[in-house]
C-alpha cells in the first residue's frame, strides 16, 4: 500500500513429512508456543478442564518453560488433570508429536504475521483448531482448520469437543491439511517460486 505496484508474495516455506496418517493417533491435543501472552496459553488453560471433560484428551505443552507454566497455575488455579508440560524440544520430537495428536491448538491473541504454526500441523495431516486472527486466516482453510473469535473459551471448548468427537471429518481435515501444507508450503514448491523469481529479476 506504500509503494504501489504489482508483488508476488512468496511464503515461507515447511519441511513436510514424507508420511503422515491422520488415522491411528493419540487422544492429544497439541500446543506450541513460548510464554508470550498474544499466544493465548492463559486462554487454553482456562478452557483445558471442560475439554479435558467432554473430550478425555491430553494436552501436550510445547515449548512452554515448565517454571512459567507452574506459575500460571498457581496464579489461575485450574485444574491441571491431563496436562504435560514438553517444554523446549528439538524439531523431531516436535513433529513426531504433532503426527501423534488429534489435533493442534493456537488461541493465539493477536500479532501472528504469518501462520507457521498451522502449516507445521497440516503437513503432519494434523487437524487445526485456531484464532481467527489474520496471520491465521491467511493460511488456514475450512476444510483443514476450525477459527473461533480470539479470547472465546467457550468457542475453543466446543470446536475441540466437534472436532474429536467426529472421526471422520477429523480425518478428513487431516488429509486436507496435508494437501495444502504440500501444494502451497513445501520447500520444494518455495524454492522453485524463488528460483524463478531471483531470474526474472535478474534478467
Amino acid at each position: 500500500r506504500w509503494l504501489g505496484g504489482d508483488f508476488e508474495v512468496i511464503p515461507n516455506g515447511c519441511v513436510v513429512p514424507e508420511h503422515a496418517d491422520p488415522g491411528n493417533r493419540a487422544n492429544h491435543i497439541v500446543f506450541i508456543g513460548r510464554h508470550d501472552a498474544r499466544k493465548g496459553l492463559p486462554v487454553l488453560l482456562r478452557a483445558w478442564p471442560e475439554i479435558r471433560r467432554r473430550t478425555g484428551a491430553r494436552l501436550r505443552l510445547i515449548g512452554t518453560d515448565p517454571l512459567q507454566y507452574r506459575l500460571l497455575q498457581s496464579t489461575m488455579r485450574f485444574d491441571p488433570d491431563g496436562i504435560d508440560v514438553l517444554g523446549i524440544v528439538t524439531n523431531e520430537v516436535r513433529s513426531a508429536e504433532l503426527s501423534n495428536a488429534k489435533a493442534f491448538v493456537s488461541p493465539a491473541l493477536g500479532g501472528e504475521s504469518f501462520g507457521m504454526v498451522l502449516i507445521e500441523a497440516f503437513a503432519t495431516a494434523t487437524p487445526v483448531v485456531a484464532s481467527d486472527i489474520p496471520g491465521f486466516a491467511a493460511v488456514a482453510t475450512p476444510d483443514a482448520a476450525t477459527l473461533v473469535p480470539p479470547g472465546d473459551e467457550n468457542a475453543l471448548v466446543d470446536a475441540l469437543e466437534a472436532l474429536l468427537a467426529d472421526e471422520d471429518r477429523r480425518i478428513a481435515m487431516g488429509i486436507a491439511g496435508r494437501k495444502l501444507a504440500a501444494e502451497r508450503y513445501s520447500w520444494e514448491d518455495v524454492a522453485r517460486r524463488l528460483e524463478a523469481t531471483y531470474l526474472r529479476v535478474a534478467a
